[in-house]
């Protein structure tokens, strides 16, 4: 019987502390629960739509070129070049949205592409560089692997 008066007690004092206490700190902390769910939802929508227009504008930029070579041109230099500047703004403006532990991963991937653009790219259009070898990779193919990889960041 001593355990159910303890338990009554505990009852009743935590029932009276409610009553007695004021209401505005328990609405001030709805209030802000309710406006940090909101801003989840409205970051999320923000993220998802920052992907959505990284994806389409590398995908736009890189038409022809990009999941199958179909459309590859003879001047691949001149053709990234004249795609590199709306490539570049959608890189910037979706570094935003890339979580931190992942931006190392997004930077060095856009470096890497980068990379590809200034030495082969530039190397295919050189008569005098060395062609290919049979065991050095396809650019073609280094190319797929480089733009894959920055669209991984943006599912």
């Amino acid at each position: 019987m001593n355990e159910l008066d303890e338990q009554i007690s505990a009852y009743d004092q935590v029932s009276a502390y409610f009553s007695h206490m004021p209401m505005w700190p328990l609405a001030l902390l709805a209030l802000i629960v309710i406006v940090i769910g909101i801003y989840e939802v409205v970051d999320r929508k923000r993220h998802v739509r920052a992907a959505e227009d990284f994806r389409s504008t590398i995908l736009t930029a890189l038409s022809g070129l990009y999941p199958e070579p179909i459309n590859w041109p003879q001047d691949i230099e001149a053709h990234l070049y004249a795609r590199l500047p709306a490539m570049r703004e959608a890189f910037e403006n979706f570094r935003r949205h890339v979580p931190q532990e992942k931006l190392r991963d997004y930077n060095k991937d856009w470096e890497n592409y980068c990379r590809f653009f200034y030495t082969v790219a530039s190397d295919e259009k050189n008569p005098a560089a060395e062609p290919v070898s049979s065991k050095e990779q396809d650019p073609r193919k280094t190319f797929h692997t480089l733009v894959s990889n920055l669209l991984r960041h943006a599912p």
